[in-house]
């Protein structure tokens, strides 16, 4: 601290000293780094966290342009369209997109009965909570454009001398932007408010940033530390051959599945403005079908795009040479073949030894499983929103578990088998050279030349001979000596059978490859080979199209259930033929397969996604029986998973009982709950019964009613149940 002037510092006192070990206070290396940071170049920072902020912006004004066919009635203008892009943007950093109705005012969120409850198949879409949407994606092209642009601006960076600092500088500023973002990115658009969680945006964003102005700006000092480890040095060569292949390997089957995307019929420019987000997503999904693994879509609920209850399926090789033909088949196998050879070749010649291609080939794996965890689509709705309706979960991804076991056939053997093709067409493996031992800024000292030794010369030359300079190089002028000319001859032979050589090992990987492929494919086939395609299951799901709830059986009668196989104990009992019908009750048979007695005064009335209603002409009361063909999950699995959305949307959820048991002999469980009505605030009582048969069909037997009647109701639950037949229709 400067004195005034004129005065002078206070002389210590006389005979005083400090005490002995006494040192200043400095601040921790971590505070000294901190400081350094923050009294750097904020306006260098600045220049360079704008290149991927702008990025970011430019996207968002590019997809707010279009109108999405509002026409002339525009009700989301384009400021919130911008907005509303903006959030989609952000989930390329982690960030979130939901969408809320707002409050019990709004004109969405209301059930089809006004009540705004739900059963627990979805029938009724919306639900006693608010309701809502959230998407789940991430577009890996806003990823990449975003980190290609921050490489862009580290580099300039690095050429005016910044260091770590500067990388902490330039994420701050970035992470800041992504938070402005996503605080700017949530609007209220006609009593619909959307969330683009921007905390976990600027969380992403802040770890990405800091990885690659980090990785961009210390290289120098990283080579260094590198020269010194080989190990190191050989896993970094290792991991850039890795993001190499991978990046050219996703960039091919990118273009060929924008192409066919392009081709497919309704695909008009609006549709290709919304892909060009997700193109690496897309690459993904073709690589994974080439390789053999198939994009699986799983679907919890009631959807207005996919129907009701749970369905599983996928597009693998066999539904592509369904829709397409057997050519587009081989076309796929011969576009995994190339991936794999690229991958292979890639890590062999970019690669010092085996060792060092073997972790090439790996983290190639990994990056690849890392990026198809990605690159799936996921979306939850709960309710009526915005006039999209439904209930429940539904899910479009690669499969991993499949991608890692076609990943590691297809690199495995292109890892091992590239170094053999390399020596056949002349070109051997590891060509790259290892790292120079020395660091950069000093230069490489040559080794020391020892001459042979000879006999002194017994004269002397008079004249010390000049050297005569060389003429410039001109390799017409160059003549070769016998031995290189038969070397050079050997090796244009060797180049003119290069093609033929490649030819063949084309075609010998195609069919290796395809074999594989095809032989794990048929395993897998066969092992499931009772089960149906979702498209067969669908029309199996639709009941016959005449016989009222009151008709007769066919004319050959029915005959007995297939005696069905304990899951519990084996002395579990079997349903009697011929069930004992109470006073006030009749026995229908219906069209489904199944039979039951119901109240006499009760009809079949309706049959809407996978649902059979029976009811009175008056009051509350109904049973619904639920049938899902071939379900891939057990009773009480699929009631764990409808309570989670009962559990978050319906008002006052209590459960009363939830528990796996075994009725009539087969696996099943029952769910017994109440809730509140949001019209009336009675409380509703209902009761459910699954379980799956023989044949993988899963029954459920469900009632509703509210609860100060629900005596009566458990009275009808109960004889459902206990005269509950299935019936043979074949």
């Amino acid at each position: 601290m400067a004195l005034p002037p004129g005065h002078a510092p206070r002389p210590a006192p006389p005979g005083y000293a400090p005490p002995p070990g006494y040192a200043p206070v400095r601040p921790s290396p971590a505070g000294e780094f901190l400081g350094r940071a923050m009294r750097g170049d904020w306006a260098g920072s600045l220049k360079a966290a704008a290149w991927p902020t702008g990025l970011i912006l430019a996207l968002a004004v590019a997809l707010a342009i279009p109108s999405y066919g509002q026409g002339d009635d525009v009700v989301v203008g384009w400021s919130d369209r911008l907005r509303i892009a903006l959030a989609m943007l952000l989930q390329a950093f982690g960030g979130g997109f939901e969408v809320r109705a707002a409050g019990p005012g709004s004109p969405y969120g209301s059930g089809s009965d006004g009540s705004g409850g739900s059963d627990a198949f979805g029938a009724g879409y919306g639900t006693a909570g608010q309701a809502g949407a959230t998407l789940s994606l991430v577009p890996l092209t806003v990823t990449v454009l975003w980190v290609g642009a921050l490489l862009l601006a580290s580099r300039a960076a690095r050429k005016q001398g910044g260091g770590m600092e500067a990388a902490v500088r330039i994420s701050a500023l970035v992470t800041g932007a992504i938070l402005v973002l996503g605080l700017f990115a949530q609007p209220d658009i006609a009593g619909v408010s959307v969330s683009s969680s921007p905390l976990l945006a600027a969380l992403g964003a802040l770890v990405l940033s800091l990885l690659v102005t980090g990785g961009v700006l210390q290289q120098d000092a990283a080579a260094q530390w590198l020269a010194q480890r080989p190990a190191a040095h050989a896993v970094v060569r290792a991991t850039g051959t890795a993001f190499r292949a991978l990046g050219a390997v996703i960039a091919l089957c990118t273009l060929i599945g924008f192409i066919a995307y392009a081709d497919v019929d309704g695909v008009d420019g609006t549709a290709m403005l919304l892909a060009l987000p997700v193109l690496p997503n897309i690459g993904l999904a073709v690589l994974g079908v080439s390789w053999g693994a198939p994009v699986e879509y799983d679907v919890r609920g009631e959807f207005g795009w996919f129907g009701s209850g749970m369905e599983h399926g996928g597009f693998g090789l066999s539904e592509l040479g369904d829709a397409v033909n057997g050519w587009a088949v081989a076309g796929a196998v011969l576009i995994g073949v190339v991936c794999a050879l690229y991958t292979g070749v890639s890590a062999a010649r970019r690669s010092v030894d085996r060792r060092e291609q073997a972790i090439a080939g790996g983290l190639f794996l990994v990056l690849y499983l890392l990026l198809t965890g990605l690159s799936g689509v996921s979306a939850e709705l709960s309710g009526d929103v915005a006039g999209v309706a439904g209930q429940g979960m539904a899910e479009i991804a690669p499969s991993v578990p499949d991608v890692l076991l076609f990943g590691l056939l297809w690199v495995g053997g292109a890892v091992l088998v590239a170094p053999h093709l390399l020596r056949l067409v002349g070109r051997p493996a590891g060509t790259t050279a290892p790292a120079p031992a020395w660091g950069p800024g000093t230069q490489p000292q040559p080794p020391a030349w020892n001459p042979p030794a000879q006999t002194p010369p017994t004269t002397v030359p008079t004249a010390t001979p000049q050297p005569t300079p060389y003429p410039p190089y001109d390799p017409r002028t160059v003549h070769l000596g016998p031995a290189v000319a038969a070397t050079a001859a050997a090796a244009t032979a060797a180049r003119r059978r290069s093609v033929v050589v490649w030819s063949v090992t084309l075609v010998a990987a195609v069919v290796l490859g395809g074999g594989i492929t095809a032989g794990v494919l048929f395993l897998k086939s066969d092992k499931s080979d009772n089960q149906q395609p979702p498209a067969a299951a669908a029309e199996d799901d639709k009941p016959a199209a005449s016989g009222s709830s009151d008709s007769a059986p066919p004319e050959a009668g029915p005959t007995p259930s297939p005696t069905p196989v304990p899951t519990t104990s084996p002395t579990a009992s079997v349903p009697p033929a011929a069930p004992t019908v109470p006073g006030g009750y009749r026995m229908v048979s219906d069209s489904a397969g199944f039979s039951f007695a119901v109240p006499v005064q009760w009809d079949r009335e309706s049959e809407k996604n996978h649902q059979i209603t029976y009811a009175g002409s008056t009051g509350r009361a109904e049973l619904k029986v639920g049938v899902i063909r071939n379900a891939p999950y057990t009773s009480y699995e699929n009631f764990r998973n409808l309570e989670r959305t009962a559990d978050a949307n319906q008002k006052n959820y209590r459960r009363l009982q939830l528990g796996a048991n075994t009725f009539q002999g087969f696996q099943g469980a029952i769910w017994e709950y109440t809730y509140e009505d949001r019209q009336s605030g009675e409380t509703i009582h209902a009761i459910d019964q699954s379980y799956i048969a023989d044949d993988g069909t899963e029954y459920a037997i469900y009632t509703t009613e509210r609860d100060r009647y629900w005596s009566d109701a458990r009275q009808i639950f109960d004889t459902a149940l206990s005269t509950w037949m299935l019936n043979d229709l074949d």
